[in-house]
């Protein structure tokens, strides 16, 4: 079985509504899909972040994979990662390429062997995972009703964690949000609240002890997530565990700053890590490093499945009778906001009960596409791949 060919597009849906976070508004929700053919008629899907620029430069690292075998997903990851490789730093575009196609590799070999994805990466220790809803955004011209009925709704719906975003306002303004928020849900379900890079130290450890009155679980991206120094200081300065990672790429990016202890909580995201192959090697680590590892989710129905798939294949972090979500179980993002290309692309499997959701069933990632929704969302061209790379690198 060879790898024969690859199509790239860029996925985009409009928003009815847009949303904030401390960063900028948006009214768009993207995902950049790859569909790679088998010479045995096998299909596979994986998807990644970037924008309709970054295509012709994933492209040129997908090319590495032309005429492979998918069952050499080890090799194959390591070729693509080699071929970009300049001291273990390289363009975002090259992890995205390699995220993407390992998906699709894990999706592709589950369905020729007739096993799920988490069985290809070696069996899994449970058939739920444990999730928490990310939504609480700012909307309506920071409407702090509507932040609130939100909050309420995701309890109503049985979550027992809940995300929230900070950043956009004044420290006292968000910290009020973040008391109320807690107050409204009440004790028996966490809130976690994340900045997006927003602050410097000082004003990240004020932020703090403004919300000192009530529990919280972590503080998500307080500073710039490469700045070790900065968060680090928030770390050692902070009652509320520190997070991070989402921005952070294979295990050469994180590992350090696990080991310096730079982060709490370690939240590789599977379309920018490396895949499933990479989330589990950063999730193993940290268990033997004694962080906890709760990935950041920002995608569509593919790159959830992998998630799943790949924390069902992770070890409870201590050793202990029960599964304990937030204390010895890895817990997921379960995006809640708004996403047009989420909601159409992929056959709604992902059954939501008591705050855990089910590991689907069907072989490979077990999750079937709708390609008149790929088609109505792709924007741009779509870049075909049928011919391997000329050289060993491209950098």
């Amino acid at each position: 079985m060879k790898i024969e060919k690859i199509e790239i597009r860029y996925l985009e849906g409009k928003l009815k509504y847009p949303f904030a976070w401390s960063q900028r508004w948006t009214d768009t929700r993207s995902v950049i899909n790859i569909k790679v053919f088998t010479d045995n008629d096998i299909i596979g899907w994986g998807e990644t972040f970037g924008s309709l620029e970054n295509l012709d430069s994933i492209s040129s690292v997908l090319k590495f994979s032309i005429g492979e075998d998918p069952r050499n997903i080890q090799k194959i990851w390591n070729k693509l990662y080699r071929s970009t490789f300049q001291g273990h730093v390289f363009a975002k575009s090259a992890v995205y390429a390699i995220s993407a196609l390992d998906t699709a590799l894990y999706d592709i070999v589950g369905k020729y062997e007739n096993k799920t994805a988490s069985q290809i990466l070696g069996g899994n220790f449970r058939n739920s995972i444990p999730v928490y809803a990310t939504g609480l955004y700012y909307v309506n011209d920071y409407s702090f009703n509507d932040l609130i009925k939100e909050a309420e709704e995701h309890a109503s719906c049985g979550y027992k964690g809940m995300k929230m975003k900070i950043g956009a306002l004044t420290l006292k303004e968000d910290a009020e949000r973040v008391i109320e928020v807690k107050k409204a849900i009440g004790d028996g379900i966490k809130l976690m609240f994340d900045a997006n890079e927003a602050y410097d130290p000082i004003s990240a450890i004020k932020f703090t002890k403004l919300v000192s009155e009530v529990e919280l679980e972590w503080f998500e991206e307080p500073c710039a997530s490469r700045d070790d120094a900065a968060n680090t200081y928030v770390r050692n300065n902070s009652l509320i565990p520190i997070s991070g990672a989402e921005s952070l790429s294979t295990r050469w990016d994180i590992v350090p700053r696990m080991i310096n202890n730079v982060f709490d909580i370690i939240q590789p995201d599977i379309c920018a890590v490396g895949g499933p192959s990479e989330m589990n090697k950063v999730g193993i680590i940290a268990q033997t490093l004694g962080k906890k590892f709760n990935p950041h989710f920002w995608g569509t129905g593919i790159s959830f499945a992998a998630a799943l798939h790949s924390l069902s294949v992770q070890p409870i972090t201590q050793i202990g009778m029960k599964d304990i979500p937030y204390e010895n179980e890895s817990v997921l993002e379960c995006d809640r906001t708004p996403h047009p290309v989420r909601e159409n692309l992929t056959n709604d499997i992902f059954t939501h009960k008591n705050s855990r959701i089910d590991l689907p069933t069907g072989n490979g990632l077990g999750i079937e596409v709708d390609e008149k929704a790929l088609d109505s969302f792709t924007v741009g061209n779509v870049i075909k791949i049928d011919s391997p790379s000329l050289g060993r690198r491209i950098y």
